[in-house]
């Protein structure tokens, strides 16, 4: 293997200006992925999908916590997770576990700079769109009333 060949470092790779976050059916993901695809061969941006079956499986990752991590690694990138905890008033080692976390799912990515791990989010723009009541809910909620 080439030793100048490396995985690049996510401050080097050119991410969408999007993250889009949706809890949705398989099928609408589907859909909406073949619309990107077509977007995507005009030429056209599209944004990062990252999509849960279920809303309560998107609950269960961005809790108000990790909202906050999120945020604040957005609004002011940290040169490292335990200034991070610092800042947030936090113990270390919970940040890190949620910046872990959000790192698995990439919404978060980290950068390594010696021992120090800073990390960052690469979209301008973080949107989550969820279905809250899909046809087959209203169903069966009214069946239910």
């Amino acid at each position: 293997m080439n030793e100048d060949m490396h995985e690049p470092r996510p401050d080097e790779v050119e991410y969408p200006p999007l993250l889009l976050i949706t809890a949705d059916p398989q099928e609408v993901t589907t859909e909406r992925e073949i619309e990107a695809a077509e977007r995507f061969e005009r030429g056209e941006q599209v944004p990062h999908l990252l999509n849960f079956e279920r809303p309560e499986d998107l609950r269960k990752l961005l809790t108000q916590r990790r909202w906050e991590v999120l945020r604040s690694i957005k609004n002011e990138p940290p040169k490292s997770i335990r200034r991070l905890a610092e800042r947030l008033d936090r113990n270390p080692s919970e940040v890190a576990s949620d910046v872990n976390l959000l790192e698995e799912y990439g919404i978060v990515y980290i950068i390594e700079s010696g021992q120090a791990k800073a990390p960052i989010v690469p979209y301008e723009e973080v949107r989550i769109e969820a279905s809250m009541l899909r046809p087959s809910d209203r169903e069966q909620s009214s069946a239910s009333a």
